[in-house]
């Protein structure tokens, strides 16, 4: 039986507590919804529900932005495995997209997806099977060199049986580098008390675990990793600190995001990527970002 114990750190509008779990080392909601009610959750109402109606448009539409990501992505998995390319596994693949752009680099690719909807795009671009990790059965190409998993922590039910079963089908070496919302960090709080809002962050049942960049790297240790670079994502906050209140307003959101992408896509198109790149780097040492970011390497 799993033990949890911890102070209550915040609780949403609608009653749902967060609890900074003693024994989990993070946060997470309080109490848990079971792994069978997040899997039916997941494979019927996620994207239908959760996310935008057109957010897979969306995504498709961004995807010159996003391809920023996939090579930044793809080159600190090479650089860390120490070779161009190998096999990877991309767990929550959502359109599969950077699967794709692996492939087209080189990689051998295979995709994981609950959401059948997602499932559905996603094969159309690269081998992707349907269905949960672990659960589904990814031993045909053998062990993996790196192991993706983007905006998937925040949302299971057993952080930790998903980092052990990705350390399994990892080679010796292997990588795995894991992205995450950076919930309750020190800029996300500041906003909060600024706009005197709710934790509006706090969306149950999507978000289940709440994690900072060292509570990351705590449950990686624990899970057989080591881990050995972070970086963090555009302060999305620092939006809400110039009074720009996108919180529960989806267009102003949408503004904002468009303008994040066009400064990061404009200092590449100057020439100026690596400063984009530092600029996650020292993002990460500070501990802010919209999303932390963090590779490990199996022990």
């Amino acid at each position: 039986m799993e033990l949890h114990s911890g102070a209550i750190v915040a609780r949403d509008g609608k009653g749902h507590d967060v609890m900074d779990c003693k024994d989990c080392g993070f946060t997470h909601l309080w109490p848990k919804p079971t792994a069978e009610e997040l899997a039916d959750y997941y494979s019927r109402s996620f994207y239908e529900t959760h996310t935008p109606k057109d957010w897979a448009e969306k995504e498709a539409s961004e995807q010159s932005y996003w391809e920023l990501e996939y090579a930044d992505r793809l080159a600190g998995l090479a650089e860390i495995l120490g070779k161009p390319k190998g096999k990877l596994l991309d767990v929550g693949c959502g359109g599969g997209w950077l699967l794709a752009s692996a492939r087209s680099r080189g990689w051998e690719v295979l995709g994981v997806e609950p959401s059948l909807a997602m499932w559905e795009q996603a094969a159309q671009r690269a081998p992707v099977l349907l269905g949960t990790f672990p659960g589904v059965d990814v031993s045909g190409p053998g062990l993996f060199d790196a192991v993706h998993l983007k905006l998937v922590l925040e949302h299971v039910s057993d952080a930790f049986e998903v980092l052990r079963a990705a350390c399994g089908v990892l080679r010796p070496g292997g990588v795995v580098v894991v992205q995450v919302p950076n919930d309750f960090n020190v800029l996300q709080l500041a906003a909060q008390e600024l706009l005197e809002k709710e934790s509006w962050w706090v969306t149950h049942p999507a978000h289940v675990n709440y994690f900072s960049f060292d509570s990351l790297e705590r449950t990686l240790r624990r899970c057989g990793f080591e881990p050995c670079r972070r970086e963090g994502t555009f302060p999305m906050e620092t939006f809400l600190l110039q009074g720009i209140d996108y919180v529960g307003r989806d267009e102003i959101g949408r503004q904002c995001h468009r303008q994040r992408m066009a400064m990061e896509m404009n200092l590449e198109k100057a020439g100026l990527g690596e400063i984009r790149r530092e600029f996650a780097r020292w993002l990460g040492k500070q501990g802010i970002g919209r999303e932390a970011v963090v590779f490990a390497v199996k022990q």
